[in-house]
């Protein structure tokens, strides 16, 4: 398959307003005119009830990784399900995931966690297979013109050359408020729903709780946080969050998770704290490009020979990330199988027609094909 990959899928960004009791939080389209103060590290942080950061310690992770209220006799250990960034390759997660419930073998998982297309995947994978008729429709009914939007005249003076509006609608369509109580449900019951941001200002990643948000019924931020895990910097437009502690207001700018890690599987500390609880658990990440691409040939042109670079980085980071959890899984004793898009599957992108229905078309049914017929995980 010859393909240029992009790190992240398209996202777009509305305004909200939120009540956190005495914090006031919003998502902005629009430069904010008042003054915005960036907050320390050391500085208490208001959300902290619906987010921590990917590198803090095991005390603050264990606060959002709450075991289930009660486990069958059956039971064999959590099943953990990582769906990793691609951009209109996301349709081979979604094909995947559907193929997978039709085998009848497709586990429910006890932590599902998801970064860029992975994050508008991961609502729908964690609730089951009843939602699958949803990923069908978002993967292979969807064209470009229902994600994002040229912007050929103010795109040099905006903060993104693509609207994401009609992502935006898009994204509130499939999560009504129906949906987000179900999720909710779920999280009072033990399992856990995780996407991560990249935060402009700190650099550092931020890992959102999306059953709590869902549960304190803050939808508008749940819907905000999946487009920002997926702003391509630069391409699409982030989500800048601002909110009040006191007399001072401060700001917070998300672009795509896929900027700090391809998926997430493992706490950082987890590599360097052992923690039996894990132990006869399931890891399964699905990759939503390919590992071990063909050969493929690239214009010398200064943008082909950048986002082939950058394609590279991509590639490494995520091979690099299932080494390190293929090692994890193994010293802990856990079972791990990992997925990608098979390189030989014939399907053929053309970076000139994004988000085409006709590709996301045929790798949703690569994904579906192969889990049906069992080739879709490499065990280790």
């Amino acid at each position: 398959m010859t393909r240029t990959i992009p790190s992240s899928d398209v996202m777009g960004r509305r305004s909200l307003l939120l009540g956190l009791g005495a914090t006031a939080l919003s998502a902005c389209t629009r430069r904010v005119q008042m003054p915005l103060e960036t907050r320390n590290e050391t500085d208490h942080d208001p959300l902290s009830r619906f987010r921590l950061f990917a590198d803090d310690g095991s005390d603050e992770w264990r606060k959002h990784l709450h075991p289930p209220r009660s486990l069958p006799e059956t039971y064999a250990g959590p099943n953990v399900l990582a769906l990793s960034g691609g951009g209109e390759d996301g349709a081979f997660g979604a094909g995947a995931l559907v193929g997978w419930s039709a085998r009848g073998d497709r586990p429910d998982f006890d932590l599902v966690t998801g970064i860029s297309t992975g994050a508008l995947i991961a609502p729908f994978a964690f609730m089951g297979q009843d939602y699958d008729e949803v990923l069908t429709r978002v993967f292979t009914q969807s064209a470009a013109s229902d994600i994002m939007r040229m912007r050929p005249f103010q795109a040099v003076f905006s903060d993104a050359l693509y609207d994401t509006a009609p992502l935006a609608a898009l994204i509130t369509k499939h999560t009504p408020p129906s949906f987000l109580r179900a999720i909710a449900q779920k999280h009072k019951a033990g399992k856990s729903l995780l996407i991560v941001t990249s935060e402009l200002e700190s650099a550092r990643a931020s890992v959102w709780d999306m059953g709590a948000i869902a549960a304190a019924g803050q939808y508008d931020l749940f819907r905000s946080i999946l487009r920002a895990s997926a702003a391509l910097p630069g391409l699409f437009p982030p989500v800048n969050l601002r909110y009040s502690m006191g007399d001072k207001t401060y700001g917070e700018t998300h672009v795509d998770g896929g900027v700090h890690m391809q998926f997430l599987a493992v706490p950082n500390f987890a590599f360097t704290t052992a923690d039996h609880k894990l132990q006869g658990g399931h890891i399964y990440v699905l990759i939503n490009n390919t590992l071990n691409p063909a050969p493929e040939t690239v214009a010398r042109s200064a943008l082909s020979i950048s986002q082939q670079a950058l394609t590279t980085t991509g590639r490494a980071n995520a091979l690099l990330q299932v080494n390190a959890t293929q090692l994890y899984a193994r010293e802990m004793g856990l079972r791990f199988s990992v997925t990608s898009i098979d390189p030989s599957s014939g399907i053929v992108y053309d970076p000139s027609d994004r988000f085409s229905s006709t590709y996301m078309n045929a790798l949703y049914r690569h994904g579906s094909k192969r889990a049906q017929d069992g080739t879709l995980w490499r065990n280790a």
